[in-house]
């Protein structure tokens, strides 16, 4: 019975025994998947961590280097500033971040914590920048970004971003309509009347044969410069000064009219006889019809009267009798002979002239009417300003580089502006002739030709320069050329050669389409006095004033005529290439709005309205309203690495 008893207490303490065996192994088991789950944990957020920064990294190089691409763009970083940083390209550039300051009294600049964690400013923690030129004969350049946040101790390794800058060279200016005006070619005929030039800025520059306003006015508010022969007309009123330059320059007699006017105090006549672009010798003023040199008087009407304040002679030879630039209300009083100038007075006349001796020759049949001072001592107190203003002008234009480029400036030959602008013929077709037609520029289109009927073609230029390449003649009726968005880009419309463009108004187009202006012609500048597209009449009572660079370019490639009348608008600089038989020709006249400049050997401005021009700058010469600043840099390739 107690062997019994015995037995039993041990098996109850053998129960016990395995018990806590197994609790010791359960015991065990935890602390190793405790274990094994802490050093996952950690192994997890190490990773985490890690991945983190190495995210951080990521988000914080991509932000560099979106601002620096974009300080570049918008041009706080220029290019020139880039171009001089990439001449050290194993200099890094740190680049830092904002500082988070406190706001109260006394803060330093310095206070607080990078709001970006991983830019310069926290040790090990930084974004730089390298600057290094592609290579390759190419001004492209490469960026390379450097961004390395280390908060574990783990990540040993930077975040990297290739950024390739290619360079785009920015478009030419082209070389075209240096002059508000340039006209004719040696042996061309221009009767220009109706023209009126209201700027005083740059220069109108006559080259050839011209008749000035025969019959009706024209009123020229800037310079004239005048390289070939001139007949007066009645009406002409010029409101500065008239510069004959060169040997080449002169009056052919007999003229019409009554010679050439300057309004009182407002300009004078300068006869330099400058040797320039070849032309050597003299200026023989006065000229007969086969060129010759000649006495003017009143001898078979071969007179001009030329009336202003003062005239002054540079290498100048001329005689005159009669009234021709005679002192009383209807000449010229005050001369000044300047050096190298031959100049004669051989009959008296009442009023007579007060000449200045000023290293020319002087002829005078008498003292006692036509007043000879040797030097400046001698003339009056009173006469001696407009002498002096005489002097220092003339010395001025005799000098000026200005004047010498404009008087320089010729109309190009068909030659040269075909080897410039030919290649334009290769754009997307335009088929439609009517209605509304919308394009985008960054791109070339063409025409065919042919009429072109109660529309409007809208290129917006947002996207870039665009090109429009006229291949046929063509007519438009109640049309209208527009551009939209040209802030900093400009349409371009090539003529082929021999090819005719017409814009002409039909009264009946009473905007049927939807949206459509009734202004036609060409309009590619918002600065005009009135914008009223829809009134009924067109552009009538629409103004340009000064400042703005038209957006729209006409170049002709040779024996063109572009032709705008009855109150069309035309926004444009105008440059028909062409001289002898490929001469070509503008006609702005009977009321067209025009804004811009232009040049072709033959022009006409019509019989009727004056061809009204506002000053407007040459290509490239500025805006009165700010543009952006564009880089000639587009980032092109982003590759991340490490």
């Amino acid at each position: 019975m107690k062997l019994l008893q015995l037995g039993k207490c041990h098996q109850r303490n053998n129960k016990r025994g395995g018990m806590l065996v197994i609790v010791l192994m359960i015991f065990a088991v935890s602390l190793i998947l405790i274990s094994s789950a802490m050093t996952i944990t950690l192994s997890s957020r190490s990773r985490y961590y890690v991945d983190t920064e190495r995210s951080q990294e990521r988000l914080t190089l991509t932000c560099a280097a979106e601002a620096v691409v974009d300080a570049i763009e918008s041009q706080e970083i220029t290019d020139d500033q880039i171009k001089q940083m990439s001449n050290n390209p194993d200099e890094p550039y740190e680049i830092t971040g904002a500082s988070k300051t406190s706001v109260k009294a006394g803060a330093a600049a310095n206070n607080g914590k990078d709001i970006a964690p991983g830019l310069a400013g926290v040790s090990g923690n930084q974004t730089y920048m390298y600057v290094k030129p592609a290579g390759g004969g190419s001004q492209d350049i490469d960026l390379e970004f450097v961004t390395k946040i280390v908060v574990t101790g783990d990540n040993d390794k930077a975040e990297k971003l290739h950024v390739h800058l290619k360079y785009y060279p920015p478009a030419p200016v082209p070389n075209i309509c240096e002059n508000m005006v340039t006209c004719g070619e040696e042996g061309s005929y221009n009767d220009i009347p109706k023209l009126e030039v209201n700027g005083t800025e740059s220069y109108t520059v006559f080259h050839g044969n011209v008749e000035l306003a025969s019959g009706s006015g024209s009123y020229i508010h800037n310079p004239t410069v005048i390289t070939g022969t001139v007949k007066g007309g009645a009406g002409t009123i010029y409101h500065n000064d008239v510069i004959f330059y060169g040997p080449n320059a002169g009056a052919s007699l007999p003229s019409p009219g009554n010679g050439i006017t300057i309004a009182p105090n407002e300009g004078n006549f300068y006869f330099l006889g400058v040797n320039y672009d070849g032309y050597t010798g003299n200026m023989n003023f006065f000229k007969n019809a086969s060129g010759a040199s000649i006495t003017a008087g009143t001898a078979s009407n071969l007179h001009m009267n030329l009336k202003a304040d003062g005239a002054y002679f540079y290498k100048t030879n001329l005689s005159v009798t009669e009234w021709t630039m005679s002192g009383n209300n209807a000449g010229t009083k005050y001369w000044v002979v300047g050096s190298g100038s031959n100049v004669e007075r051989l009959n008296q006349w009442d009023g007579g002239n007060e000449i200045l001796k000023d290293g020319g020759n002087v002829s005078v049949v008498s003292t006692s009417t036509n007043h000879v001072y040797n030097n400046m001592d001698e003339t009056p107190e009173a006469d001696r300003p407009i002498y002096t203003k005489l002097k220092q002008k003339a010395a001025f234009y005799i000098a000026d580089e200005g004047l010498l480029n404009a008087a320089s400036r010729k109309i190009p030959t068909a030659a040269e502006q075909q080897s410039l602008y030919g290649s334009y013929a290769n754009g997307e077709a335009i088929t439609e002739h009517g209605g509304l037609i919308q394009k985008d520029g960054g791109k070339a289109y063409k025409l065919e030709g042919g009429i072109y009927d109660h529309g409007r073609l809208e290129i917006d230029l947002s996207k870039g320069d665009a090109s429009l390449y006229i291949a046929g003649d063509s007519t438009f009726k109640s049309f209208c050329i527009k551009v939209s968005n040209s802030t900093s880009h400009k349409l371009t419309i090539v003529l082929g050669y021999g090819v005719d463009v017409k814009f002409d108004q039909q009264p009946e187009f009473w905007s049927s389409l939807a949206g459509m202006p009734y202004v036609q012609g060409i309009i590619s500048v918002d600065n005009r006095s009135n914008n009223n597209w829809g009134s009924p009449h067109g552009a009538d009572n629409i103004n340009a004033v000064s400042g703005e660079e038209p957006a729209a370019i006409v170049i002709g490639l040779g024996k063109n005529t572009f032709e705008a009348s009855r109150a069309q608008v035309v926004d444009a600089y105008i440059s028909l290439a062409g001289t002898g038989a490929d001469a070509s020709k503008v006609t702005l006249k009977d009321n067209v709005h025009f804004y811009g400049r232009f040049e072709a050997v033959n022009v006409d401005t019509g019989n009727s309205d004056n061809l009204k021009m506002a000053h407007c700058p040459k290509l490239g010469e500025g805006n009165s309203t700010p543009k952006p600043l564009t880089s000639c840099y587009k980032a092109e390739i982003y590759d991340y690495h490490y």
